[in-house]
């Protein structure tokens, strides 16, 4: 299965535009699939996520997490700092266009911080989620 062509051209004095654009298609297609993490462990303060395993654990404890919760989490730890909407956290978990999916995603993200704390996931008004380890 093929995606779309894209050509763009650059001059040498854009040569910045031109690294930016690749970094942003390395990022995007290593994202693609959240389910292989390029860690083995991703650790934060008193908090451990086993990709592979699929298993969280806070202070040395597992924490019991549904599907998506797992992989919201997951998406979201693997990328410190960003802020995603809804909707592309839903079309990444879910695989499903994120049209009318806000419900969910606030629901997960409510689960998740029940479960682990308050201070991992932070709410961007207007834009979305950010985890913050």
């Amino acid at each position: 299965m093929y995606g779309k062509v894209v050509v763009l051209t650059f001059s040498n004095t854009e040569e910045h535009i031109f690294n930016k654009v690749m970094a942003a298609l390395r990022d995007e297609t290593a994202s693609e699939n959240i389910y292989e993490s390029p860690h083995s462990i991703l650790s934060f303060s008193n908090l451990e996520i086993h990709p592979r395993e699929q298993i969280v654990y806070r202070d040395g404890e597992i924490v019991s997490m549904t599907y998506h919760e797992f992989f919201t989490l997951l998406y979201l730890a693997q990328h410190p700092g960003w802020v995603f909407s809804k909707e592309q956290i839903y079309e990444m978990v879910w695989k499903e266009s994120g049209t009318n999916c806000r419900a969910a995603v606030t629901n997960v993200v409510s689960q998740i911080r029940r479960k682990i704390g308050e201070g991992y996931i932070r709410t961007v008004v207007g834009s979305g989620y950010r985890f913050e380890g």
